[in-house]
């Protein structure tokens, strides 16, 4: 098509600066930075956006009215209409501009548009500019949405595309690709959180390989056994064994021994009487460290000599007075010796 630049990347030679140029072919296009659809729909919806801010269209350089630098124009668009199979613009040219495409200094036409994201419809045109690289290797990104800043374009496709690379997709990869890889890193998400949030069952449960050795089980054997045995020890049954029975009666055993063992030394050192032996006894079972001070600080009263073991002992039920004496030396009254003194 003579006298025309394409979007797509065509390359014209133009002779001459034309006042009539195609902007955008019609039906769907494609583009590296995405894909939109062109018809008369799209058309009207751009005069009427070039109508409503009341200015001329600008066609710059290398798209550097989006780049919030200086942007001289290189010509303004006039009008806009239906061309064969694509819209076309009328355009005045700037001296220099014409002179850069008289010299096929800049070849190419690259169009800033805006896309109704709801059918993927191009609605707007913002500006166009020349370049030497139009769409298909790098174009200015098309804005993917119903709004632009003026200081350059809000570029969904570029969010797009990074979004893309994060989720591990390809460079291909499309919107609805990117959502449905998104909805399915939510779910994943969900249900790690779900089952973090249960408690794990009993029968998978492991103690601490530690704790199973103290108790006598198997490394990783399951909660519910560790339970089993702790509970065990706390019955003091051990193996069908009563542990803390068999303790009872052997403290019991060891401290009957330990008190006969010091009643006989006391009978042995005189520090008391054969008829006091069942008393010592069970003052030295009942209070130990008692027994061993009264022991301690009582005077020899029977002489070594007679000491005889229970050999020594009340022929008769009266109480003579040298025992009584020597009993209340010991700090024992009469009624204690009629108690524990006699046999």
């Amino acid at each position: 098509m003579k006298g025309f630049y394409i979007l797509k990347g065509g390359e014209v030679d133009v002779g001459e600066a034309p006042e009539v140029i195609s902007i955008l072919p019609l039906g769907h296009v494609k583009s590296s930075k995405g894909e939109f659809e062109v018809d008369a729909e799209s058309l009207e919806a751009m005069k009427q956006g070039i109508a409503q801010r009341g200015v001329d269209l600008v066609v710059d350089y290398e798209h550097q009215t989006l780049k919030g630098v200086q942007a001289p124009a290189a010509g303004w668009v006039k009008a806009l209409r239906m061309g064969d199979g694509c819209i076309e613009a009328l355009v005045e040219w700037t001296e220099t501009a014409a002179k850069y495409l008289k010299n096929k200094e800049y070849r190419y036409l690259s169009p800033v548009i805006t896309v109704r994201k709801s059918d993927g419809k191009a609605t707007g045109l913002h500006s166009l500019a020349l370049t030497n690289t139009p769409a298909i290797e790098g174009m200015t990104p098309i804005v993917n949405s119903d709004n632009y800043n003026e200081g350059g374009q809000h570029n969904m496709n570029e969010f797009l595309k990074k979004l893309a690379e994060l989720l591990g997709l390809g460079e291909d990869a499309t919107e609805a690709d990117v959502e449905a890889a998104l909805k399915a890193c939510t779910e994943e998400n969900k249900s790690l959180k779900d089952k973090a949030a249960q408690p794990p069952e009993a029968d998978k449960i492991v103690a601490n390989k530690a704790v199973c050795e103290l108790l006598g089980l198997k490394a990783g054997a399951p909660a519910d056994d560790v339970s089993a045995k702790i509970m065990e020890l706390k019955s003091g049954n051990i193996d069908g064994v009563n542990v803390l029975d068999e303790l009872k009666e052997l403290k019991r055993k060891n401290a009957e021994r330990d008190a006969a063992d010091a009643v006989e030394l006391a009978l042995k050192g005189g520090k008391i009487t054969p008829a006091q032996k069942g008393w010592a006894k069970e003052y030295a079972l009942d209070n130990p460290e008692g027994f061993k001070s009264f022991v301690e600080k009582a005077p020899q009263i029977v002489p070594l000599s007679e000491v005889a073991g229970d050999s020594v002992a009340l022929k008769s039920d009266k109480i003579d007075d040298a025992t009584l004496l020597v009993c209340k030396q010991l700090g024992l009254s009469a009624e204690d010796v009629e108690k524990y003194g006699k046999e």
